[in-house]
């Protein structure tokens, strides 16, 4: 009897790690779970991009460090973000230091994955980030608590990067950040889960962004001074000193996202311009 059930299709998955071998070795080694398809293998930043571009991949394993540069993979990330096109992404991380676990989620990854975990718990956090969910356990979700908590509470009546959402879409963000639950919010606002739903899709639209995490990190990061880094808050200014270094730092991450679309040109161009390299499984 065949079953009434639809087939689910495998989830799409692109290996970039810190060395074309162990890109070989990580793509033939998760490619053995049933519900993984390896579209591909490479380290190299351009081929990353092109093949994000061209093949749409459903998840994104990437090393944090890529041509020997600790921070590369995540510097990627985030210009992938700028473009609205990067997928899911699994950040592939040497450490768990508390700095890097919270600079890999700022960069936009939905998951962490550390090297001395095991090949099968990977593909569980493949699986599960590729439903939608945020891998990470309890002392790395610490870690990145802690540096929100170092934040000054969002207004986000006051953000200008904000002035395209609507009121109510504006209260569930300021639900999000203080930490309540799809159900806290419907509760808080009187309305249905389902349109809680609704709301978080629309914003996640319009701000560019995929999941909760990307979206807290996102709203908070207009009220960071300029002249601290994002795990330092300044104690001692007066209200007008600190009004200022929101809006230079609202300058500065507008600029940063204005000159981050060039890099993407230069990383396609050197793939045109590149010998032929072996990338790993054939690329339709």
């Amino acid at each position: 009897m065949q079953s009434d059930q639809p087939l689910r299709s495998r989830i799409r998955v692109l290996v970039a790690d810190s060395s074309l071998i162990t890109s070989q070795l990580l793509a033939e080694a998760i490619a053995r779970d049933p519900r993984i398809e390896v579209m591909g293998f490479t380290s190299y930043p351009p081929e990353i991009v092109r093949y994000v571009r061209s093949g749409h991949p459903n998840i994104l394993l990437m090393s944090a460090r890529l041509e020997e540069e600790p921070n590369r993979g995540l510097e990627l990330l985030e210009l992938l973000r700028t473009e609205h096109i990067a997928p899911r992404t699994v950040a592939l991380l040497d450490s768990r230091r508390p700095d890097v676990i919270v600079n890999a989620f700022r960069a936009g990854a939905s998951g962490v994955f550390c090297r001395s975990g095991s090949f099968d718990l990977l593909c569980k956090c493949i699986a599960a980030v590729h439903e939608g969910q945020i891998w990470a356990n309890s002392d790395e979700l610490g870690f990145v608590l802690a540096a929100l908590s170092a934040l000054p509470r969002f207004d986000p009546l006051k953000s200008g990067a904000l002035a395209l959402l609507s009121k109510r879409e504006r209260e569930v963000i300021q639900s999000v950040v203080e930490g309540q639950t799809n159900r806290q919010i419907a509760e808080t606002l009187g309305i249905s889960q389902h349109t809680v739903k609704n709301y978080m899709f629309k914003i996640f639209d319009k701000l560019g962004v995929s999941n909760r995490t990307e979206l807290v990190f996102h709203v908070l990061s207009t009220t960071e001074g300029s002249s601290h880094t994002r795990d330092e808050v300044p104690t001692n200014s007066s209200p007008q000193q600190q009004k200022e270094q929101q809006k230079f730092q609202g300058t500065q991450i507008s600029a940063q996202f204005t000159q981050a679309r060039k890099p993407l040109g230069r990383y396609e161009g050197a793939v045109e311009n590149r010998q032929s390299r072996a990338a790993g499984a054939a690329w339709p």
